[in-house]
């Protein structure tokens, strides 16, 4: 029996790296701002919904360190999509400001109904429920209590800054990536699920190093 367990856990490693793949193909035909659930295309995508954010509540979001949005945002604006500005009621608060030229910048729609198309209508809404109740599994063993309620005053200020509509589209594009929580901070290895990271990548086939844990 725990065969069965070890053979759907190397699937979904399998199927996390031909993901990552896929991300990469669409990268290289579309540029960096193809996919709008990592990276420069994030930010971006956000900035649409919410052209002026404190760097705080936006690395909030991205679940990212301020180190890594740092580095992300100096790309941006180095190129001209985005511009930092001290908050005029805090010089302390750091705002991102989105340009004319980010406005301006069309991000391509990833069309996944190609790829699930392989499977019925039933098929998929059973696979939605599945994936839910593995996310919650995962959840249960690397869950903070302590960041849940500190994430629950933050969505109660945010969502009064921004207005509903905006804070609803924006949590949907974090829950997307993330599923309903932050990722994990202090586990060792984290670091890979985490959009900045720059560690080992998928063989030409998709797959991961043997040797990489």
């Amino acid at each position: 029996m725990n065969d069965i367990y070890f053979d759907i856990y190397e699937k979904l490693s399998t199927l996390q790296w031909l993901m990552k793949r896929y991300q990469m193909f669409c990268q290289a035909e579309a540029g960096p701002f193809a996919d709008t659930t990592r990276g420069q295309g994030r930010i971006l995508a956000m900035l649409k919904i919410q052209p002026e954010i404190a760097t705080k509540e936006l690395a909030y979001l991205l679940g990212i360190r301020q180190q890594s949005l740092n580095e992300l945002l100096n790309k941006l604006e180095k190129n001209g999509y985005v511009e930092r500005k001290p908050s005029e009621n805090d010089k302390r608060v750091m705002i991102v400001h989105l340009t004319e030229k980010g406005k301006q910048t069309k991000q391509p729609e990833t069309d996944y109904k190609k790829i699930f198309d392989c499977l019925l209508p039933e098929e998929l809404q059973q696979l939605s429920q599945y994936l839910d109740r593995i996310i919650e599994a995962f959840q249960s063993q690397t869950g903070n209590a302590s960041e849940e309620n500190d994430m629950a005053g933050w969505m109660s200020q945010a969502r009064e800054r921004m207005g509903d509509e905006h804070f609803e589209q924006l949590m949907s594009m974090r829950e997307r990536a993330f599923g309903h929580m932050q990722p994990p901070k202090d586990i060792p290895g984290a670091e890979r699920f985490s959009e900045n990271y720059t560690g080992p990548v998928p063989d030409r086939d998709g797959f991961p190093p043997r040797n990489f844990r």
